[in-house]
């Protein structure tokens, strides 16, 4: 019974810290969770084309409207956190080097309130279960 005991609190422990690592809104990383290789095989299945990011970035005033083209890839909200989905998931965005993500669920994002001077955005697409796709793309602007 003691070893039972014991085995469910083990299991508990690991369902919990798997939750916990999901991604939220804004996120605290170490710079080796930055890090952009996939993690899991289902990933890169032969046959399917891999996914792409562009980013476009429109300034006025002090905020910065940022639209995300894709290919081969799904923003999906509705299965946010969810299952892995080959080509479906969502993007993690970085603003000036900040080791805060911000989850992006939609093609458009409006930056506020943005300091004058430049600033600089990187953008990771993940998959649902919140994995790395290998993609990114980064982007340069002014806040004049």
């Amino acid at each position: 019974m003691h070893t039972q005991k014991r085995t469910i609190l083990l299991a508990t422990a690991l369902l919990s810290a798997a939750w916990l690592s999901g991604c939220g809104t804004k996120e605290k990383l170490t710079p080796q969770q930055q890090g952009n290789t996939p993690t899991a095989p289902a990933l890169s299945p032969q046959g399917q084309n891999k996914p792409s990011l562009e980013m476009k970035v429109e300034v006025n005033r002090d905020k910065a409207t940022i639209t995300f083209h894709t290919e081969n890839f799904h923003l999906s909200p509705e299965h946010y956190s969810g299952m892995h989905v080959p080509g479906e998931g969502h993007i993690h965005l970085f603003v000036d080097g900040s080791p805060s993500r911000i989850s992006v669920k939609e093609n458009v994002y409006v930056l506020q309130s943005l300091s004058k001077g430049k600033h600089k955005i990187e953008a990771t697409l993940h998959t649902n279960n919140h994995q790395p796709y290998d993609v990114k793309d980064e982007l340069e602007f002014e806040i004049k």
